[in-house]
């Protein structure tokens, strides 16, 4: 424990003069794009069951988080270097199996000063904005370090509140305390993030420390405010209404169509 804390140290140190050789001032604002992937578990039941080896086995998206030394939005991107696609359509034996996946307008607005957030969460075609104040994770340093996109980075780990473990990879070179969704609070920004061992993974692919436009960072508005126990109990009942397990609500949506 103590030989692992002082490589922390001595890295967090070292990567600090390694920034102020490189650069002549700390980055304090821009953008980060992330590509972010979840891995899928589609279940079908009935006849429709046969069809499962056809649908996709992980969603892809592209993420933005957008930040200043104050405020941070993480975002929805739509990359001008990817076309939409349409939906998917896989063809055997005479059936054709077409999938297409929406992914709703989600907002995550973080206070880095004093830990507040809001979110804005789309559920069953309602929005809400979901208020949360943070709490700080245990997170501990493993001493692991590596490069990401040019940034030197070290690895810290933590559970959730459902005992699932969280990795991510942070720079001191970006001294901003966030990272994508509500990931962060360690002393630099998080570049890279692993939830579950690789249920779902968030990594940045591309970072731009121009000055941002000043319209950017401005917290979401769309939405029926809520406190997240209010929201999770109205993703609870209406989950339940339909005969399905309770989750966060707001994710990827799907549509299957199966025919001839």
């Amino acid at each position: 424990m103590k030989a692992t804390f002082l490589t922390a140290i001595c890295f967090l140190v070292i990567t600090s003069l390694s920034s102020q050789q490189n650069s002549s001032a700390p980055v304090k604002q821009g953008f980060i794009v992330y590509n972010e992937i979840v891995k899928l578990d589609i279940k079908l039941e009935g006849d429709a069951a046969q069809f499962a080896h056809m649908l996709p086995k992980e969603r892809t998206s592209s993420k933005a988080l957008y930040f200043n030394d104050e405020f941070a939005l993480y975002t929805r991107y739509d990359d001008p270097r990817q076309d939409d696609a349409g939906p998917e359509i896989v063809e055997t034996e005479g059936m054709m199996v077409q999938v297409k996946m929406m992914e709703p307008d989600n907002k995550t607005f973080t206070y880095l000063k004093n830990n507040k957030q809001i979110e804005q969460r789309e559920f069953m075609t309602r929005m809400f904005l979901v208020e949360r104040k943070l709490t700080v994770p245990n997170w501990k340093f493993t001493g692991n370090n590596k490069s990401i996109i040019g940034y030197n980075c070290m690895e810290a780990t933590c559970e959730d509140k459902e005992g699932k473990t969280l990795t991510a990879w942070f720079t001191p070179e970006i001294p901003i305390p966030a990272g994508p969704d509500t990931i962060g609070n360690l002393p630099g920004m998080v570049l890279a993030v692993d939830y579950d061992n690789g249920q779902r993974t968030i990594n940045a692919i591309e970072i731009d420390t121009n000055p941002l436009d000043s319209d950017i960072l401005k917290k979401p508005k769309k939405g029926k405010k809520v406190s997240e126990q209010k929201y999770k109990a109205i993703v609870q009942e209406k989950m339940e209404e339909m005969g399905a397990e309770g989750g966060q609500g707001g994710s990827v949506q799907t549509v299957i169509k199966i025919g001839q």
